[in-house]
């Protein structure tokens, strides 16, 4: 997942992603995952914990559109937005 040209500027542990309006859902996009997020110069990069269908996903900068920072009163701040699929990517 890494290459030697990124250097990891941050590391969160913890962290939960969650899919939505996607038609049709692919089963390893369903549900809330679970693990690390790595963010470099010039993507995130999320790893999920344990055996997940989805073992990591991949978001260039430059594909993130229409994000924005919430922070609800009961609840855990969190991140929205749009990735757009990159052609040819999966």
């Amino acid at each position: 997942v890494f290459s030697h040209l990124h250097s990891i500027l941050m590391t969160y542990d913890h962290v939960e992603i969650a899919f939505s309006d996607i038609e049709p859902m692919p089963d390893a996009f369903k549900g809330t995952k679970k693990g690390s997020v790595f963010l470099t110069p010039y993507r995130v990069i999320f790893v999920s914990k344990g055996k997940d269908a989805m073992r990591s996903f991949v978001m260039p900068f430059y594909l993130l559109k229409d994000c924005e920072i919430k922070q609800p009163v009961f609840g855990a701040n969190y991140i929205k937005g749009t990735v757009k699929a990159e052609t040819g990517g999966m």
